[in-house]
């Protein structure tokens, strides 16, 4: 059976449907054009002759500026439809999935696979339960700037699923049929006449915009359906689980929450400002309220249900009539009922009462330091509204209406416990230095330090803990945050006034809208324990309720982000100082004993490299872990993994399941970054898929650390400690894994910074990262600084920019020297070595899914094709040398050699793969992915080959035109190997 042919034949009509256009549009010029740059890539692909590169190449210089424009643009609209089509062909196949699941195997990692791994596994229906209740996963959506992809463009790409999906259906007639397909061509004309390159960078809002976009067409509704998918397979199962969920009850807890930064995420953008903050907050509380008033709204059409026929609890009687006299002012009877509906009634107060509080939010939104009257019996917290809901539900389950509040009722609870009226939690983040310098003016003003910066660490603990503890000092501190109100007439530096903005606007927002609305503040480049806890201080400086040692419903919690090599190494050691501080050690009693902190994953992988960064991770966890056992607390771990391979990106089900034993216990926080946004949750049965498989692997990672850390059947017992007896990582790997990531990170770095940091230098030479600010595809710079530092480039365009240019190296450079030289040290020699490392690889999930990223990454990377980028690092600024010969890196002797070292580097890590995965060729077991980069290879070929001609034409003469190819040839190339940034 070919389980693809469908895939072929959709992907075969929308390239026909858009060939179509192409004529239309540009005429037969244009779709000549394209198809002989197509066939052209694709016969290079099947069998390389650099002839025919030759005249590839030679045809494409001499296409007019405008016409090579244009053939970029067909090609990169040619991946936005394939991909969709892929996406559609992922639904085609859990839909079989589900059609046969009773009868056969359940798809992997459905909720109906996990069910019947809780009871393989041995677990009883409260076993099963009891798991699942533990479980906890947040997501954190970010506005990282790696998805190309314009919000136009994703609304247009929806609708196109829409159509297809009818266009499939065996009940649509083929006159319909023809009216389908008149309206995709309608919107891939809109797409063709629509640039796919804003004309300014996007401001935090438009990236609010987005964010919301995914939230409201498919996660509001996708996220519910998860914990009701569960249920119903835990009923399956489990016949005494069963009639609890017929009688209405809900099962689960709310395992996976959604969170985001957008708006919120300050470090190193300047556009983000405190007023950004407050307005996304209003505009996620618009959204949620706007959503709850159309299912209350819809629940009014139909919950007709009379007195006279069914009992009414007295108690939503009686809530009935408080609102009516209440809402007595307001036209509360603004849909008919007859007077024996009080389910109607009720709905129809509920409904006004969320209309005031759009009302109210609507007029906050202009500032934090609003308080707009007139808004009186609104729903002032989430608790009230689901107050009313519950009482709906008791009433009905007292009539017998299990099957109602099962439904829509149901759903409609689900949705409050899970957004409550914030929708999501808004995280602020903010450098360490900023905080460091901000309370350094502070100080100095309240009398109570003269250089807070030049203190030594221990001082500055020192004097944190008395501002924390003293109550002159801490009046002394507010006195001072109060003067810094009055920036406009010089009290403060303009980024100090800033900082204690926002923290305004975080007290405002935890006052008016819970403390759930703003919970959590992370703090980049956490270097020592005192960068934690100036925040504390600061915050507790503007009155923030929870940011001191004073108990508090709900304390802002403080986030570290561990970032560096040095810093994961040292990590351990800091949370050890930062819990000694006795005022630190109150807060983190309320913050229930967990205390959460994040790992960067793309500036350890920028510092140290693809192997490296990973067993330094997976190492700080360990300590921390060990550290967190000694001192009777819990580690919650927020991995700030990136959507490319070379920044932590891969399958999420690979990660969590790699991660040490343990380090789930207090629950998983993931970001979804970048592209992965649009790839997982554009549409809903995709979103439903993703989040199936993030709690499937949550769940089995729960059971295997389980049977590897309670070995003796002791629950929480000594074998629990990372490192103890219960540990399943032979000390030996560790010891290979140690030096393998040494040696990858001397390699990588000397290749980065030795011979005149020639590895640097070739990489501005030789990949488009001049042109990926222009893009204007995210709201913060590129870079912190102008020039070609490495310190100030961000890792997310360092890891575009090499994909780009179909290197990857960040996902993959050292690796195979590290396995060369190590088997050369231990004197193993290559076949036992790869006999050593293959038994990591089969037996340790780590290994596994490091080698398995790697793999992948090699399966993207191509070297003929980066060879063509390598030839512009010796282009210079001379038009004539311009020409990219076959070969690829012609000019410059230097930059040839530096190319020759990639190459090889490369060679020698398929090579280990290789042996060490027992295959053939890269990606042999995952044969849908390899045929996927296979089909796509010529087509993002022929956009590397037109980039690299912008790219030179661009350097040579900086006209309009070859600047826009370059920036449509990125966002193609995005589109053509998805996980880039």
């Amino acid at each position: 059976m070919d389980r693809l042919r469908r895939l072929r034949d959709e992907v075969r009509f929308l390239g026909a449907l858009l060939g179509e256009v192409l004529r239309e549009q540009g005429g037969e010029a244009l779709f000549e054009a394209v198809e002989r740059v197509r066939l052209t890539a694709k016969a290079l692909r099947s069998s390389f002759d650099p002839v025919l590169e030759r005249e590839l190449v030679d045809f494409l210089e001499a296409l007019p500026d405008q016409r090579a424009l244009e053939v970029a643009r067909a090609f990169g609209l040619y991946f936005r439809l394939t991909n969709l089509a892929e996406q559609h062909h992922r639904v085609r196949r859990r839909r079989q999935y589900l059609l046969r699941q009773h009868r056969d195997a359940p798809q992997p990692a459905s909720p109906a696979a996990l069910v019947a791994e809780l009871r393989a596994r041995g677990l009883d229906a409260e076993g099963a339960l009891a798991l699942l209740r533990s479980l906890r996963v947040d997501l954190v959506l970010t506005a990282h700037p790696t998805e190309a992809a314009r919000r136009t463009v994703l609304a247009i790409l929806h609708d196109l699923h829409e159509l297809l999906e009818r266009r499939e259906d065996p009940l649509t007639p083929p006159t319909e049929r023809e009216v389908l397909r008149d309206r995709m061509k309608e919107l891939l004309t809109l797409l063709w006449q629509s640039s796919e390159i804003r004309s300014r960078r996007p401001e935090p809002t438009d990236e609010l915009r987005r964010v919301l976009f995914f939230l409201d067409v498919t996660l509001f509704e996708e996220l519910p359906r998860l914990h009701e998918s569960l249920e119903r397979e835990l009923g399956r199962a489990y016949p005494a689980l069963e009639a609890r969920i017929a009688s209405g009850e809900r099962l689960l807890p709310t395992m996976v929450r959604l969170r985001s930064w957008v708006g919120g995420d300050r470090d190193g953008n300047p556009h983000v400002t405190a007023r950004v903050t407050w307005e996304a907050l209003c505009r996620q509380r618009d959204l949620a309220v706007r959503r709850y008033m159309a299912a209350v709204r819809g629940l009014m059409a139909r919950f007709a249900q009379s007195t006279r026929l069914v009992p009414v609890a007295e108690r939503l009687l009686r809530s009935l009539a408080d609102d009516e006299a209440v809402l007595a002012p307001e036209p509360v009877g603004f849909v008919r009922w007859n007077d024996d509906e009080p389910y109607r009634r009720k709905l129809a107060a509920m409904y006004w009462r969320l209309e005031l509080l759009r009302r109210h939010n609507l007029a906050l939104q202009p500032g934090w330091r609003r308080r707009p009257a007139g808004t009186e019996g609104r729903y002032r917290s989430a608790a009230e509204l689901l107050a009313d809901l519950r009482l709906l539900e008791e009433s009905l389950l007292a009539a017998r209406g299990q099957a109602i509040v099962r439904g829509s009722l149901g759903r409609l609870i689900r949705q409050v416990e899970t957004f409550g009226l914030h929708l999501v939690p808004l995280e602020v983040r903010q450098h360490s230095e900023v905080h460091e310098r901000a309370l350094d003016e502070l100080l100095r003003m309240a009398g109570l330090a003269a250089s807070y910066r030049v203190l030594p660490e221990e001082e500055r603990l020192a004097l944190l803990d008395r501002l924390l503890e003293d109550e002159g000092a801490r009046r002394a501190l507010a006195d001072a945050v109060g003067r810094a109100r009055v920036q406009a007439r010089g009290a403060v530096s303009p980024e100090t006034a800033e900082l204690v903005a926002t923290l305004e606007v975080v007290r405002a927002a935890r006052e008016e809208m819970g403390p759930e609305a703003v919970d959590t503040y992370v703090v980049s480049m956490a270097h020592e324990p005192s960068d934690v806890l100036e925040v504390v201080a600061l915050a507790a400086g503007v009155g923030l309720a929870g940011a001191s040692a004073e108990a508090s419903r709900a304390p802002l919690r403080v986030v570290p982000i561990v970032e560096t090599i040095d810093d994961l190494r040292a990590a351990d050691g800091m949370v050890r100082r930062l819990v000694g501080v006795p005022a630190f050690r109150r807060l983190l009693a309320a913050w229930g004993g967990t205390l959460e902190i994040m790992l960067g994953y793309s500036d350890s992988n920028k510092d140290g490299g693809y192997l490296a960064a990973n067993w330094e991770l997976y190492q700080a966890q360990r300590r921390l872990l060990g550290q967190a056992h000694q001192g009777g607390f819990e580690v919650r771990f927020f991995h700030g993994r990136g959507g490319a391979l070379g920044r932590g990106g891969g399958p999420t089900t690979r990660a969590i399941l790699a991660q040490p034993p343990g380090s789930t216990r207090a629950g998983i926080k993931l970001t979804e970054q970048g592209e992965v946004l649009s790839e997982r949750y554009l549409l809903g049965e995709i979103a439903q898929r993703s989040l199936e498989q993030v709690v499937w692997a949550a769940a089995v990672k729960a059971l295997d650390d389980r049977a590897a850390l309670e070995p003796q059947g002791s629950p929480g017992g000594e074998a629990g400690v990372p490192g103890g007896p219960g540990e399943e990582v032979p000390p030996g790997w560790e010891a290979v894994m140690d030096r393998l990531a040494a040696l990858s990170m001397e390699a990588y770095r000397d290749f980065l910074f030795g011979r005149d940091e020639e590895g640097l230098r070739y990489f501005f030479a030789a990949t488009p990262i001049a042109h990926i600010g222009e893009l204007n595809i995210g709201s913060r710079p590129p870079s912190r600084q102008v020039g070609q530092r490495f310190e100030a480039l961000r890792a997310i365009p360092w890891v575009f920019a090499w994909n780009q240019s179909r290197h990857l190296l960040p996902a993959w450079y050292g690796v195979g020297s590290a396995c060369e030289r190590w088997a050369e040290e231990s004197g193993l020699g290559e076949p036992a070595a790869v006999a050593a490392l293959a038994e990591m690889y089969r037996d340790w999930p780590l290994f596994r899914a490091v080698v398995d990223n790697l793999q992948m990454a090699l399966a993207k990377a191509d070297m003929r094709i980066a060879a063509l980028y390598a030839g512009l690092a010796g282009a210079g600024d001379d038009a004539s040398a311009g020409r990219a010969s076959a070969a690829g890196a012609q000019e410059g002797p230097s930059f040839r050699q530096v190319f020759d070292r990639i190459a090889d580097e490369y060679r020698r890590t398929v090579h280990w793969v290789l042996r060490v995965t027992g295959q053939q060729a890269l990606l042999e077991r995952e044969p849908a992915l390899a045929q996927s980069i296979r089909l796509r290879n010529p087509y993002v070929d022929a956009l590397s080959y037109l980039q690299v001609r912008f790219v030179r034409r661009h350097r040579a003469l900086a006209d309009e035109t070859s600047r826009l190819g370059v920036l449509v040839t990125i966002a193609g190339i995005a589109a053509g190997l998805r996980n880039t940034g």
